[in-house]
């Protein structure tokens, strides 16, 4: 065997060698791309369901927001409506008067309602709208 061919069958197991380290490596990296892939499918699945459930939320928080704001225009309705009676004088006009000041100044609803002669429902309907901690403006 002459130097040339010897020179060449080295040459020619070296290359298929690094071949062989190559083709190793690419499959490591193929196994790892896999892996990532999942992982990601998995993260996207996630992200879908934390998208979905936040905007499950929001639209609750939004119905809440309503419900309350139609509350909160009932409650000054009904501000008004006592005021008005209260303001209409005669007995009762004088009597819710009386009951709203004393509510002003934390009277309990069972007080106001046996002072002023108010039904005790009345008499925890003032509390409610005109008491120090209902938030009256």
């Amino acid at each position: 065997m002459d130097t040339l061919t010897a020179v060449a069958l080295v040459v020619a197991v070296a290359a298929t060698g690094v071949a062989i380290v190559a083709a190793w490596h690419a499959l490591g990296l193929t196994g790892r791309i896999k892996r990532a892939e999942k992982r990601m499918e998995g993260l996207e699945a996630t992200t879908q369901q934390i998208l979905e459930h936040f905007q499950g939320l929001s639209a609750g928080a939004v119905g809440q927001g309503e419900h309350l704001a139609r509350l909160e225009q009932n409650l000054a309705r009904l501000r008004r409506r006592l005021d008005q009676v209260a303001a209409a004088g005669g007995s009762d006009g004088g009597r819710f008067n009386q009951a709203i000041r004393m509510a002003r100044k934390g009277a309990a609803a069972q007080e106001i309602a046996e002072t002023c002669q108010i039904s005790q429902v009345e008499a925890d309907l003032v509390v409610l709208l005109h008491s120090p901690s209902s938030g009256e403006k």
